[in-house]
């Protein structure tokens, strides 16, 4: 297993001019087609939160946090990071499929394709943070040297993800219908994360399941180094047990990768 980690690994090291290239075509080439272009991968994302915000704040006034925070920063601090697992997850997760052109070709390493998804999605990632922070400072909330724990958990995000869509973008050509159950997953998963929500209104039995989530970790990470609440390594337990989910998925999505990729193109 971790030969085939490490094998994974050094090859997209040795390609990372090429995966920087080419995740920087894979940005521009997804909306080169339609007329208002980039336009479009602001447009949903700023809808949702927009209509998140009117809903359970200004019309439900729902309470769903602890009121420790404005609704619109906290609700930002949690959906962004949350944005870019979705779309890193359900991008990548197709990858295969959608290059199968370079996947029948010898010459090319395909094991940069989902890594590509991941850099590509980040450029917007970027995006989405600085518009974070500047609502979080119009709100009196400032920058400190704790908000650089982003980058760190920036980091878990990419890993995580990184494990994960080796399993899923090797299983997607010969299961195309886990799409579909991604989507089921990512609904459920959306509600039982702190993107909405503040864990501390719950009893502390399920705050102990929600926190069996490895999710929660970095999502709470993310919201925590922009309101800098604390040190990530003031939580141990949770780093020590997020940091075991990722490195099983990196294991098995290395293996499961090795063992399907020969069969790609007989399948796509």
């Amino acid at each position: 297993m971790l030969k085939d980690l490490f094998s994974i690994f050094k090859d997209i090291f040795t390609n990372k001019k090429l995966l920087m290239q080419f995740s920087y075509n894979d940005f521009r080439s997804r909306y080169a087609s339609s007329t208002l272009g980039i336009f479009w991968a602001f447009v949903n994302p700023v809808v949702t939160v927009l209509t998140y915000w009117f809903v359970f704040d200004v019309g439900l006034k729902s309470g769903l946090t602890d009121g420790k925070y404005p609704f619109i920063c906290y609700l930002l601090t949690g959906i962004v990071p949350w944005f870019y697992f979705s779309d890193v997850l359900g991008s990548a997760t197709n990858v295969f499929r959608e290059y199968s052109y370079l996947v029948k070709k010898v010459v090319f390493n395909i094991r940069i394709l989902p890594t590509s998804k991941l850099i590509s999605n980040f450029y917007m990632h970027i995006f989405f943070m600085i518009i974070a922070f500047l609502v979080t400072i119009l709100n009196g909330y400032y920058p400190t040297l704790q908000t650089l724990q982003i980058i760190y958990y920036a980091f878990c995000m990419m890993m995580f993800l990184t494990g994960l869509t080796w399993i899923t973008a090797a299983i997607q050509p010969f299961f195309p219908d886990i799409n579909q159950f991604i989507g089921i997953i990512m609904q459920t998963l959306m509600w039982g994360t702190p993107v909405l929500w503040s864990i501390n209104t719950f009893p502390p039995v399920v705050q102990m399941v929600l926190k069996a989530n490895p999710l929660f970790y970095v999502i709470q990470g993310y919201r925590n180094a922009f309101f800098s609440e604390g040190w990530f390594w003031q939580h141990p337990a949770l780093s020590i047990y997020f940091w075991v989910w990722t490195i099983v998925l990196l294991l098995v999505g290395s293996v499961v990768f090795k063992r399907l990729k020969p069969h790609f193109s007989d399948v796509l």
